[in-house]
């Protein structure tokens, strides 16, 4: 069973160092959510990673630990990329994932950094990192980067990132460079996976890394570039992050509050020939009835 993200200690409300925000362009906000809800999704993320492999009558490991994740993980990306990749996407869409990352805790963060008026930028995000879960011809890290260029929202948007596991130097940290913000958007190259920061000013001296653990969460502007750390211990680090524009910026009104994000769908069947009228029947058995 799942629980609602909520703050760490009920009743009470972590600090936010705006001023720091303001000058540095991220903050650590440390214990701001419960870590008994970060275990609980780390246990649904495990169960779906198994649920394919106990269809196949593989091993399965039990519980939520970085092992028994790792370990589910490993094994169906071992036998099938399509399905891993299906299934990592899926991670994204649990409630409970959507609930952490839309909890009073975090709208109050992003509220102590000045957003009147907060709204969800886009869906959620779920990075799994692990070196023995590279996938092949996939990118793997992601570059240096700022956010608001597929954003475009609010000139103060934020983004929020929290990890669900211990986050060390060397299990693919968050990495920032403090400071990149008040350089306002900045030039890119094209890279498999977004838009890499091109800019003399941001060089390998620049960037620091975020140990976190679970509970905290790091909150920075989406002008901040940011990267993911080079080094992995060997062990899974899971971290959940979501965006937030401010609907009463003023330029974002003006604007009209354009979204670059476009959602489409397909109608033609994925699975040929399913469902039938019997596959729908073991659901709604009443559907037999017109055979």
């Amino acid at each position: 069973m799942t629980h609602p993200a909520r703050l760490a200690t009920p009743g009470t409300r972590p600090h936010v160092d705006r001023e720091t925000y303001l000058k540095q362009g991220y903050v650590i906000v440390r214990g701001a959510l419960d870590t008994a809800a970060l275990a609980a999704i780390n246990t649904e993320i495990s169960e779906l990673f198994g649920a394919p492999l106990r269809r196949l009558r593989l091993p399965v490991d039990s519980g939520g630990s970085r092992e028994a994740v790792q370990a589910n993980a490993a094994r169906l990306l071992a036998i099938d990329v399509e399905a891993y990749i299906n299934t990592a996407r899926m991670t994204q869409m649990l409630a409970s994932a959507h609930q952490l990352m839309a909890s009073d805790a975090i709208v109050d963060i992003v509220r102590a950094l000045g957003l009147s008026f907060p709204v969800i930028s886009t869906r959620l995000s779920n990075h799994i990192m692990s070196d023995v879960l590279r996938i092949p011809g996939g990118y793997h890290k992601s570059p240096p980067h700022q956010d608001w260029r597929s954003m475009q929202g609010s000139l103060d948007s934020v983004v929020l990132w929290a990890p669900t596991t211990p986050v060390t130097e060397h299990s693919h940290p968050l990495q920032v460079a403090p400071g990149s913000h008040l350089l306002g958007l900045l030039d890119t190259v094209e890279h498999i996976m977004t838009p890499m920061v091109s800019d003399p000013r941001i060089t390998e001296d620049s960037y620091v890394s975020l140990p976190m653990q679970p509970g905290d969460v790091v909150a920075f502007s989406s002008f901040l570039v940011h990267r993911t750390g080079e080094t992995g211990d060997g062990q899974v680090r899971i971290a959940f992050s979501t965006r937030y524009n401010n609907a009463e910026e003023p330029t974002y009104v003006a604007h009209g509050y354009p979204t670059p994000y476009k959602y489409s769908y397909r109608t033609d069947l994925m699975v040929p020939d399913f469902p039938k009228l019997a596959d729908i029947a073991r659901i709604f058995p009443d559907a037999a009835a017109g055979d």
